[in-house]
């Protein structure tokens, strides 16, 4: 009978081995590209100062090492702190990245939550090697904003009087628990299982008691836009209560412009309302910022930056804020098809009615006069109203062309009403997106938005993993969110790397 050798793999007995750790690292891999970069092209010497051990205390762990195994346990899908510890300890590329250094995961958590100001020091650093690679355009840009749930109870939210009411309604309900409780302990039903459920009841509604009372102490009611207060939120105060595609979630939306060239996101920002336009000015800011500082060459004179985003960022503010910085934007009216009637015409608008300065009237384009109602405010802004007598409507040919309403035009109970600002005037530049996105020439340009902006969310949401944020408090969600940015960035410059190193 033959013989054959055997092995002692079946029972499980390890193996000692001599691992050379840079060679788990290969040529034309992201891991390879991002251990030459950190540290030595991309200078992390930014965090020294957080540092206060150089003379006593125990050493640190190397800001260069903890980026590394951060940036690749995000790249790999690991967003939490403690998976990316484990990752340290079994994955050998991991091992390779931090020399094989033990790193628990409350210093994982603590160096992404402690240093936002330092991350946003390195996305652009990030962004410089960019452009070194020759990956940004800096002509046209796409802005948009991915709305992800946070670390935050969206049953936790309200108005202070909402709040109220869930206080005592969970007070009740510790009330009634400690009762029943009582009662079957005095019918001898109390036996060791039903007291533990008990106690750990009772602590949980205790524990939502005092949460809500402490916070209810404190509470500073938000105001939205309009001047009314809008929800807080007891777990997260500076996330908000958001409108997504699967419904309202608590969290933050992740605001990212992203270059036509590449898609390389050239800034980006995490913010805690409900409306991403409003920040578009801060956006702008940061986008002139980063590409000055990142060195990318500036547009010969005669040229336009140009600037797309959805119907989120179409505004009077944000037409305005645009054309003062002299960049071209290409934001659609989301209610463009509601100004056309049942005839295919276009419905009436502000232009379209003439102003007596003499008797202080608007004048239809039927001839009948719209006389000064009084004033009101909306959105913080004062503004004027102009309205017709309902007689002249009731009876007036082309009303639908006027009208937003469905009623009948027999059964309206007002006249056609304009509201006048001094801060938008008469001539607005509403009026005049609505006329520029009618050309060819603009429909031909907004098209490109969704290829420039929307695989960049995809890369980072179905790719990376990013589905919610981990953390609490703006500063800590932005530092991560410019933590996933930095990865996208890092990724497309993977073949630019790899090229480069091999013409040296």
């Amino acid at each position: 009978m033959a013989k054959y050798r055997t092995t002692d793999a079946a029972s499980g007995q390890g193996l000692f081995l001599s691992v050379n750790l840079q060679k788990q690292l290969l040529p034309d891999t992201f891991e390879y590209m991002l251990d030459k970069l950190i540290g030595t092209k991309i200078d992390v010497s930014i965090f020294d100062r957080k540092y206060k051990n150089d003379l006593t205390g125990a050493s640190a762990v190397p800001p260069s090492v903890l980026l590394k195994l951060i940036i690749y346990g995000y790249y790999t899908g690991n967003k939490s702190s403690r998976k990316i510890s484990e990752l340290n300890r079994n994955n050998i590329i991991a091992k390779a990245l931090t020399g094989d250094m033990d790193i628990h995961w409350t210093t994982i958590a603590d160096f992404i939550s402690g240093s936002n100001k330092e991350i946003e020091t390195i996305f652009v650093k990030v962004l410089m090697y960019c452009n070194e690679l020759d990956l940004i355009g800096g002509e046209t840009f796409a802005i948009d904003g991915l709305r992800l749930p946070s670390n935050a109870s969206i049953e936790m939210s309200g108005t202070r009087e909402q709040l109220e009411e869930r206080l005592e309604l969970y007070q009740k309900m510790a009330e009634k628990h400690l009762y029943r409780h009582l009662r079957k302990d005095e019918l001898g039903e109390v036996d060791a299982e039903a007291k533990k459920h008990f106690e750990e009841r009772q602590k949980y509604l205790n524990r939502q008691i005092e949460r809500l009372d402490s916070f209810l102490e404190k509470m500073e009611p938000k105001t939205g836009r309009s001047g009314g207060e809008i929800q807080s939120n007891v777990t997260d105060n500076e996330s908000a209560m958001i409108k997504s595609s699967k419904g309202f979630i608590q969290g933050y939306i992740g605001l990212a412009v992203s270059d036509q060239k590449n898609q390389i996101i050239t800034s980006a920002q995490a913010v805690g309302t409900a409306n991403e336009g409003e920040h578009l000015p801060d956006m702008l800011d940061k986008n002139t910022y980063n590409l000055q500082a990142a060195e990318v060459q500036p547009l010969e004179e005669g040229q336009k930056q140009r600037m797309l985003g959805d119907a989120n960022y179409f505004s009077e503010d944000n037409l305005r804020e645009c054309d003062e910085r002299g960049i071209e934007a290409f934001f659609p009216d989301s209610q463009e098809n509601r100004r056309i009637c049942g005839d295919g015409q276009k419905r009436y608008e502000l232009n379209d009615f003439l102003y007596d300065e003499v008797e202080d009237v608007y004048i239809c384009p039927q001839g009948k006069r719209l006389w000064f109602r009084g004033t009101t405010v909306q959105n913080g802004i004062e503004g004027k109203v102009y309205q017709a007598s309902l007689t002249d409507c009731k009876v007036c040919p082309v009303y639908s062309k006027c009208s937003w309403s469905k009623k009948a035009q027999s059964e309206q109970n007002h006249g056609k009403a304009l509201r006048i600002t001094e801060k938008y005037g008469h001539g607005n530049y509403l009026r005049k997106a609505r006329e520029k996105q009618a050309t060819e020439e603009y429909k031909a340009i907004y098209s490109q938005r969704i290829q420039i902006v929307e695989p960049v969310f995809a890369n980072i949401r179905y790719c990376k993993g990013l589905d919610r944020f981990t953390l609490r408090g703006k500063e800590k969600v932005n530092g991560q969110w410019l933590l996933y940015c930095i990865i996208h960035n890092l990724g497309k410059c993977l073949s630019g790397f790899n090229e480069r190193k091999k013409s040296a």
